[in-house]
């Protein structure tokens, strides 16, 4: 299983370039659909221009964040949405260990 970067197609430019940033899923993408769909990013680990370990450089398309919602392929593969620069921000350092467990915290089922 390989987990991408996706974008809704509503949110990209005629150019190709993501317009909102911060609108960009975690999904994973089987036989041309969304086959599963997570939240929105982290643009502290996503944006982040003093965070380069996960930083957001292209995302798939997709018609729209649902299960099974088409995404956009050509011949050779995935059409992909293009990050501007100025997509990008200083958030600062990135504590990636407690960031994980303020994470793992906020998922888990109580």
């Amino acid at each position: 299983m390989i987990v991408r970067h996706v974008v809704e197609a509503s949110n990209v430019d005629d150019e190709g370039y993501v317009i909102d940033a911060s609108k960009i899923k975690h999904g994973v993408v089987r036989a041309g659909k969304i086959w599963d769909l997570a939240g929105f990013i982290d643009c502290r680990t996503h944006l982040n221009l003093d965070f380069a370990d996960h930083r957001v450089t292209e995302c798939i398309i997709a018609s729209q964040f649902c299960k099974y919602a088409l995404v956009n392929v050509k011949r050779d593969g995935f059409v992909f949405a293009q990050m501007k620069n100025k997509g990008y921000k200083h958030y600062g350092f990135v504590d990636i260990d407690a960031r994980r467990i303020e994470w793992m915290n906020k998922c888990h089922l109580k």
